[in-house]
């Protein structure tokens, strides 16, 4: 119930509308609290409307029962919120989602050891979180002494290879990294995560479904490439590191503008602002998967971005 609750349905009467089998009664009380806890603002009072406070809701913490509700509704791209994310500024976008940078030191450079063992974790755990067997040791003796592991698929190893270019493409090429992002840009990085997998670059063409969860993507290659360059708009406006990481990681995966790997170029480009700003990126390797999975729900179905602000500071924070 929660979700019609916040997306774009004004009076308690329309909600009802979508909520057929929920008392009326029980969607007004629901809305008298979320107007207590600030998510949304009640306007008028003879029937009064709501409006969703996306700048309390993407910082509220969304619990875990909803999360794992098996009869929640299903979700799409919440246009309302791209637009409230497109007209602030980048002050107010830098507020909100970049409260942790202090913690780093702007400008610092990564060492080469650093980026050894970035580059190793990274395609490690990036590829696990896609079913891949690769160990870390396998992943280790693979980027750097070239031994392919026993019993693994040529499509594991070249998953796996496939994060160290993408790496290397970010160091080799920072200042693309460091002031407003060219979609090609995003583009070369999917292109490379995808190589020799099966998946095809560009805008996808095609339905897709993310695994476990009820929000479904945009179709229409169109309609994803205007969406992508608006979120894209809104990454460029902003300078704090820790800000660009965090928007790249949670709305390059919601856009889903790719057929595949998405989530893989969401880390690959949060990595590379990072690393060009602070000289430091993140792994995930202290998350578990189901820890990420929910903060990814968190924000594909609710437009939280708290979960995932959370783990990015604690990997940073190694």
């Amino acid at each position: 119930m929660l979700i019609y609750l916040l997306r774009g349905y004004e009076t308690a009467a329309t909600i009802s509308e979508q909520l057929k089998s929920v008392d009326i009664r029980s969607i007004q009380r629901s809305l008298i609290r979320l107007v207590d806890l600030g998510i949304i603002t009640r306007n008028g009072t003879n029937n009064p409307t709501y409006s969703v406070n996306y700048r309390q809701l993407i910082t509220t913490d969304i619990d875990e029962k909803i999360l794992e509700d098996v009869n929640r509704p299903s979700t799409t791209l919440n246009h309302q919120f791209i637009t409230w994310l497109d007209g602030l500024s980048s002050e107010d976008l830098e507020e909100i989602f970049g409260s942790h940078t202090s913690k780093y030191e702007l400008g610092a450079k990564i060492t080469a050891k650093e980026l050894e063992y970035l580059t190793i974790e990274l395609s490690w755990k990036s590829s696990s979180l896609e079913g891949n067997t690769y160990t870390l040791l396998d992943t280790q003796l693979l980027l750097t002494e070239g031994i392919k592991a026993k019993n693994r698929t040529e499509f594991e190893t070249q998953m796996i290879l496939n994060h160290k270019d993408a790496i290397s493409f970010i160091v080799e090429n920072p200042e693309l990294f460091t002031s407003s992002i060219a979609f090609r840009t995003v583009e070369e990085l999917h292109r490379i995560i995808g190589r020799n997998l099966g998946i095809e670059s560009g805008v996808r063409k095609k339905i897709v479904r993310i695994s476990a969860s009820n929000y479904e993507p945009l179709s229409g290659p169109q309609q994803l490439r205007e969406v992508a360059d608006t979120v894209l708009s809104v990454i460029s406006r902003v300078t704090n590191p820790f800000a660009r990481g965090l928007l790249a990681l949670t709305l390059i995966p919601y856009v889903q503008a790719f057929e595949d790997g998405n989530k893989r170029t969401g880390r690959m480009l949060a990595n590379a602002f990072l690393i060009t700003a602070i000289g430091k990126g993140f792994s995930l390797r202290k998350t578990e998967a189901r820890e990420l999975a929910l903060a990814y729900l968190s924000f594909y179905e609710f437009n939280s971005v708290k979960k995932l602000s959370k783990i990015l500071d604690n990997e940073l924070s190694r």
